[in-house]
């Protein structure tokens, strides 16, 4: 591993489905900038996913870890973190199990870094696809302050999309492990509040997979409510306290908690 290299960090699990695996590996595997590739196997798996991420351990690029026991995607994330800072990595990608990176992805969010010292995380837009709310085009704000706004009611980037500078981490900066299925969302809010700039590349340069399970993942009262405090924190903390965030802020609570497919509906109507 040598300097000013990509490191991508990926997490696997039971759920996960062999063939959707190889092929997110692969679309890294295949990228026109060589990266790095830290995959973290969370858990017991089944024989066949097993299989297919054991056949990986024959690239001297891909580095396998194994835990006995399902730790959660932060701690995953964080594991493969502090992984990659034992080495000299001057990025760090995050790619999930069942997507697929577009073949130039690395080296497009490599070359705006490179020409935008200031930021410090940008994204991208991405294509779903596998369900029948999956959008041909998923675009996000693209400046900073548009994303700090959008923040407060929405996720600021399509989370499989993040390429990160990797000395945001030397501090100890990691995924927050104590909240209820929002490390992610949370994590934005850190960073922001400590005066990270982000950005979004306005290009598609993932497809990401959807399913049944990734609409009703958003369902439930934990979720609804760990998601309804954090907002609420950051509003307040942001200044951003507006009747439009108030409601929007409710309205997702009130999501969170509707029957499955009222969910799916308004998951494709209202996006």
């Amino acid at each position: 591993m040598y300097k000013d290299k990509v490191a991508v960090i990926m997490s696997v699990y039971k759920s996960d489905n062999p063939i959707d695996f190889n092929v997110a590996v692969n679309s890294i595997i295949r990228q026109t900038l060589k990266c790095d590739i830290f995959i973290y196997q969370d858990g017991p798996v089944s024989r066949e996913l097993k299989s297919a991420i054991n056949r990986f351990r024959k690239f001297n690029n891909i580095f396998i870890f194994v835990s006995e026991e399902n730790k959660g995607l932060a701690y995953a994330l964080n594991y493969l973190i502090d992984s990659c800072l034992l080495n000299n990595y001057q990025y760090i990608a995050r790619m999930d199990s069942d997507d697929i990176s577009h073949k130039n992805r690395m080296s497009i969010q490599v070359n705006f870094l490179e020409d935008n010292s200031d930021i410090h995380v940008v994204g991208s837009y991405c294509k779903e696809f596998g369900a029948d709310c999956s959008l041909a085009e998923k675009k996000l704000p693209i400046t900073h302050n548009d994303l700090l706004n959008f923040s407060i009611t929405r996720c600021p980037f399509i989370h499989p999309s993040v390429m990160f500078r990797t000395s945001i981490f030397y501090n100890g900066l990691r995924y927050p492990v104590n909240t209820k299925y929002t490390e992610d969302m949370a994590f934005w809010f850190i960073l922001l509040d400590l005066g990270y700039k982000f950005e979004n590349i306005p290009e598609t340069l993932i497809d990401y997979r959807m399913t049944e399970n990734t609409v009703l993942r958003r369902r439930g009262f934990d979720k609804a409510l760990s998601e309804v405090f954090i907002r609420f924190k950051y509003m307040i903390k942001f200044k951003k306290i507006t009747v439009k965030n108030v409601s929007f802020i409710i309205g997702r609570f009130v999501f969170h908690l509707l029957p499955p497919n009222a969910i799916k509906y308004l998951y494709k109507k209202m996006r």
